[in-house]
């Protein structure tokens, strides 16, 4: 989402409603009505914002104007009336919209409402629950209970049904070969964290391994929508293709020849989104829409950096809900600052993989009840983090278990290890430096390990947990630990996933917290 909206439209009366005005700002596709997105604001007869949505088609505008003025002002809007009214008023901005035009969307705009106005929330759909910040199509999961939910029955089906969020990229092939054979292939990538807050990139390329000429090549992805697509450059792909999927946004590029040896790349830049998961109840029937929230970045002169995202959403349905639930996932990346926690807040962390949820939730929701909420965010720590946690063999259960931590002091040349280990079996635990660093001190000295270049060893007949200090420039390939129990070697499985931020406060061994600390002076 652009982070920076056109100036607003101008305010205008509504039509027979003295106490209602508003404005319609488009802020892209003005020639494409299905496409077109727009900020939509309300105001009062005290001149006081009372509605503040975007949407992303006239229809959807039309329908949610129509109805949040009705449920206001408890009065009929006359279809034609309207429609004349929203010609004129696009008309004068550069949007071309003849009357007819405008009616037969009014039109499909009321029909959609005689729908959502028999009370069956079977129905809602994710314009009746306007998000101000939402960015990609929401989805609707079609759920139903046949009884009221506990809270950890609550919890569990909000956690099962959590926006997925997922660092997974399929990249898919095809190309033709020399003898008009069409060929296809899958290749899976994953998004690592940066060392600098949500500035993610991903560099994938193919190259022509063949003794021949490829042609008709077609290249794809499929980016999650937990990610906003900044920029995307490749120079032999030319003009990339945009479609929307229910998993993300598919991007496609087709290449006429590829030489061999010849290898055509594909950079990617990406931003950070907030999923969000909202949970409505009337009686016993259930449903949960998703969507998500932008992160806003601001700058002014002389201040620094400051982010946040603002989780507002309107009840737009002509019923009262019975329940009313909103989760919002904080990327790992980031924290909420301490005074945006509130004690009807409550909050749920997931790991590195998902982040911290921070839900809010309300009964009695009247037609019309906004939920505004303005998160400011932080840069949450740095750590890198490998676990290796395998029994001892198919015969015996019992587990050995590795975890190293790395994590950046407040200086850019420093780094505190830590190593903690568990053996049901004497072993050998063995630990390689990183390229670019040194490790020049131990907590506690007595556990200094044996020596040999890069590579540091333990022999443990139990526990370990000793904390090192490590000076220099830390590459973003981090070594995971191993151990050896006579001639067997445990090693982590294959991830490129070892970066994480700290969502919460973690519980650091007492050696690691020390040594941070003294390392930091």
């Amino acid at each position: 989402m652009s982070q920076s909206e056109e100036k607003e439209a101008e305010i205008v009366k509504f039509p027979g409603i003295a106490s209602i005005s508003l404005s319609i700002t488009p802020i892209g596709e003005f020639e494409n009505f299905d496409m077109l997105e727009a900020v939509i604001r309300v105001y009062d007869e005290n001149e006081e914002q009372i509605m503040r949505q975007k949407a992303r088609s006239l229809q959807i505008i039309a329908k949610n104007l129509k109805l949040f003025i009705q449920n206001r002002t408890d009065l009929p809007i006359n279809d034609r009336r309207m429609s004349t009214w929203f010609a004129d008023y696009l008309t004068k901005m550069g949007i071309k919209l003849d009357e007819e035009e405008s009616y037969q969307i009014i039109k499909k705009a009321s029909q959609a409402l005689e729908r959502v106005s028999k009370v069956n929330i079977e129905l809602v759909e994710p314009s009746d629950l306007v998000s101000v910040e939402t960015d990609v199509l929401a989805n609707l999961i079609d759920l139903k209970s046949d009884h009221l939910m506990s809270e950890d029955e609550l919890y569990d089906l909000l956690e099962k049904h959590q926006t997925p969020v997922t660092n997974q990229v399929v990249r898919t092939m095809t190309y033709i070969n020399s003898g008009g054979v069409e060929h296809k292939d899958t290749i899976n990538l994953e998004i690592i964290p940066s060392e600098q807050i949500l500035e993610h990139s991903l560099v994938a390329s193919f190259k022509n391994e063949t003794e021949n000429e490829l042609t008709k090549v077609v290249i794809s992805d499929v980016i999650p929508f937990a990610y906003k697509v900044l920029d995307v450059n490749s120079k032999v792909g030319g003009k990339y293709k945009k479609e929307l999927l229910e998993k993300g946004l598919k991007i496609t590029w087709k290449v006429s020849k590829v030489a061999p040896g010849n290898e055509v790349k594909m950079i990617y830049k990406f931003e950070r989104r907030i999923p969000r998961t909202i949970y409505i109840r009337k009686n016993e029937e259930i449903r949960i829409v998703q969507d998500y929230n932008a992160i806003i970045t601001e700058k002014l002169e002389g201040e620094p950096i400051n982010r946040h995202f603002i989780s507002e959403v309107i009840n737009l349905l002509p019923v009262t809900l019975d329940e009313f639930i909103i989760r919002d996932l904080i990327p790992p990346e980031m924290q909420v600052e301490e005074k945006n926690i509130t004690d009807e807040m409550k909050s749920f962390d997931f790991g590195q993989n998902y982040g911290l949820n921070v839900q809010v939730s309300q009964t009695n929701v009247e037609t019309g009840t906004k939920h505004l909420k303005k998160y400011d965010l932080i840069t949450a720590p740095l750590i890198w983090k490998y676990s290796l946690v395998l029994p001892l063999s198919e015969e015996d259960s019992r587990e050995i278990s590795v975890t190293k931590i790395i994590e950046q002091t407040t200086k850019d040349d420093t780094y505190i290890c830590t190593i903690v280990a568990s053996t049901p079996e004497p072993c050998k635990i063995i630990c390689q430096v990183e390229d670019g660093l040194k490790a020049t001190e131990f907590l506690p000295t007595e556990l200094a390990p044996n020596v040999s270049g890069s590579i540091l060893t333990w022999e443990v007949d139990e526990k370990l947990t000793v904390s090192l200090v490590l000076k220099g420039k830390l590459t973003k390939q981090i070594h995971p630990p191993k151990a050896k129990i006579g001639t067997k070697d445990y090693e982590i499985p294959d991830s490129s996933i070892v970066m994480e931020r700290k969502s919460k406060i973690l519980a650091m061994p007492f050696n690691h917290v020390a040594l941070y600390r003294k390392a930091s002076r």
